[in-house]
């Protein structure tokens, strides 16, 4: 397979509330560039019988009470557990991805070689909030930090999450800090005005690599 057929992988990073997500459908919905969801596969992760097993195990607190099924898990008890700053919390989220990052990570290996030597594929774009804490930007060939200020992030989060600020600063505290985030990363875009002047900067990114990429390529 030429080189100019193997499509580039991209990490999007940034703070909670940034718009990583919307940016990266905006993308999708506008080029013939792939989004790999992270939360998605996270949330996929818990309904295989053998992880949410695992997860109940260690926190029986997150079986509803009002399901038959042994393998069913409350994801908004769950994170009631794991999301906070205090040792505890802490701890429960090192063993919740313990149970977890293995799956998503092989689902993220198997989707990146199933789209990246298509040639109708220009790029793949992995939206992942814990990209660079789980390590899963060696799989990438760059790494794009969306950035938007915190006012901003946290009036989103509270209007279209419902969220309070405690909600907002508990998950927050679950991730590294911006500033290292943003050391981590090769390009910063500016994703506080609107998807129309963010998402052509994130195209312009991905298709600069175009036949430069150097991971798991073909």
């Amino acid at each position: 397979m030429p080189q100019d057929h193997c499509a580039p992988v991209v990490g999007l990073v940034g703070g909670i509330g940034s718009g990583k997500s919307a940016l990266a459908r905006w993308v999708s919905r506008n080029s013939p560039i792939e989004v790999l969801d992270g939360d998605q596969l996270g949330h996929r992760a818990l309904t295989e019988p053998a992880i949410a097993g695992l997860v109940l195990e260690r926190f029986p607190q997150a079986e509803p009470s009002d399901t038959s099924s042994a393998t069913e898990i409350s994801r908004a008890a769950l994170a009631e557990i794991v999301f906070g700053d205090d040792p505890e919390s802490q701890s429960a989220r090192n063993d919740l991805e313990t149970i977890v990052h293995p799956f998503i990570r092989r689902s993220l290996e198997d989707l990146i070689q199933k789209h990246r030597s298509r040639s109708d594929c220009e790029g793949i774009l992995v939206d992942a909030a814990v990209l660079l804490e789980a390590g899963w930007d060696d799989l990438c060939d760059h790494v794009v930090f969306v950035d938007v200020s915190e006012a901003d992030r946290l009036a989103r989060v509270t209007s279209t999450r419902n969220w309070t600020r405690s909600d907002f600063l508990a998950r927050q505290s679950s991730q590294w800090p911006l500033e290292r985030k943003q050391a981590r990363s090769d390009t910063i875009i500016d994703n506080s005005e609107s998807l129309e002047h963010s998402g052509p900067r994130l195209m312009s990114v991905i298709h600069s690599l175009r036949g430069t990429t150097s991971a798991s390529c073909p």
